[in-house]
């Protein structure tokens, strides 16, 4: 059986660059986000490209939701191979602009949702030959730049939750492995930073050729955490 792999933010961006990847391989790829047309959308280029494709709209930050499709994964399949967690919150926000509503909402999408999509397929990932979790962070979570505490503060938690996992799912030889990309040329950084230069951004697709790389390494192989930016950024 080709692999199996979940990706959480597949509706755009990096997790639509990450399943198009995998539909080269033949994978079978589970696309999870919290629009179900985009999804639709995602899983027709996916057949396109050689893969298969099962659209589930759920957001990541609730546990119920993540719950229900904890479910539909264990009456479909008796293991997977491959969780990426790309679904993301961007927001470039001074302390003291930075309300209640926005801190909340950042560290629920970035820091909770992998922790609610770990917990629910880890299980899973037992069952598989070779499994790897792929975090996406962020080069904040390396670095500290200005106003944007919220999201460092989501990235950084993510490292360390990323760090544990590693070391708890080392016995099961499940790889964890944190990639810290610089800015990228997607949707959310283009909404967030409209005046980016373009320079500045790497580009989905070669994040999504690292993803691979990785889940497609032997088992027992790992690797630590990865950075990744043009060389125009600091």
């Amino acid at each position: 059986m080709n692999p199996i792999a979940v990706i959480t933010g597949a509706g755009q961006g990096l997790g639509r660059a990450v399943a198009l990847r995998f539909a080269q391989e033949g994978m079978t790829v589970v696309l999870v986000g919290r629009t179900l047309a985009k999804l639709e959308s995602v899983a027709a280029e996916v057949t396109a490209a050689g893969g298969s494709a099962i659209a589930f709209a759920a957001d990541v930050s609730d546990s119920a939701q993540v719950e229900g499709l904890r479910a539909l994964m264990g009456t479909r399949f008796d293991h997977i191979d491959i969780l990426v967690n790309c679904a993301g919150e961007a927001l470039i926000r001074n302390l003291e602009e930075t309300d209640d509503m926005a801190w909340d909402r950042v560290i629920n999408i970035n820091l909770k949702g992998p922790f609610l999509m770990c917990r629910a397929l880890v299980p899973l990932l037992k069952q598989s030959a070779n499994g790897s979790i792929i975090n996406i962070l962020s080069k904040v979570a390396l670095k500290g730049y200005g106003g944007v505490s919220a999201y460092t503060a989501s990235k950084t938690g993510l490292l360390g939750f990323t760090h544990s996992l590693a070391a708890e799912l080392d016995e099961a030889e499940i790889r964890v492995v944190a990639i810290c990309p610089g800015p990228m040329d997607t949707p959310m950084r283009w909404a967030a930073t409209p005046d980016h230069d373009p320079k500045l951004l790497v580009k989905p697709e070669i994040i999504a050729e690292t993803v691979c790389q990785l889940a497609s390494l032997p088992r027992g192989v790992t690797s630590g955490d990865i950075l990744l930016q043009t060389h125009h950024y600091d």
